[in-house]
């Protein structure tokens, strides 16, 4: 698990001025990188610690981490826009059942075989397969009430 200077040196090494507001939220990325951030939390520890940085520049920041695939927004049910910390972490995929809101990760299994279709029919390879599936769980699916 890469830690915080490593981390900055690589978004220097991409071209990033490193400021007080990226420090900042590189390490609240870090520090909550098991869980799914909402906007209104990140909002929140932003102006708890850097109260004069505008909504612009958080923004600014999170759409470049997303760029450089440090981060992945999400956009889940019921919770809106969330983020989580995906920078050196396995592929990993999500089903997100669009009625109850229900976020189940996916296995190995299934990205096995979606990089092997994406060889063979494509040409395509190593691809970062963090991938968000919406549709409706088994308890939800209206075909099957």
């Amino acid at each position: 698990m890469k830690k915080h200077k490593d981390l900055v040196l690589y978004l220097k090494s991409h071209g990033l001025r490193m400021t007080s507001s990226k420090k900042l939220l590189i390490q609240f990325f870090l520090d909550n990188q098991h869980r799914h951030i909402p906007n209104q939390d990140l909002q929140k520890f932003m102006s708890e610690h850097l109260p004069d940085v505008d909504r612009t520049t958080i923004y600014r920041n999170i759409e470049k981490f997303i760029e450089l695939e440090v981060i992945q927004e999400l956009s889940l049910p019921k919770k809106g826009k969330v983020f989580q910390y995906i920078f050196e972490k396995k592929p990993h995929h999500y089903y997100i059942c669009k009625s109850c809101g229900k976020v189940i990760k996916g296995n190995d299994d299934l990205f096995k075989r979606i990089e092997k279709a994406l060889k063979e029919v494509h040409d395509f390879s190593k691809a970062n397969l963090s991938v968000v599936f919406y549709g409706y769980c088994s308890k939800c699916d209206p075909k099957l009430s």
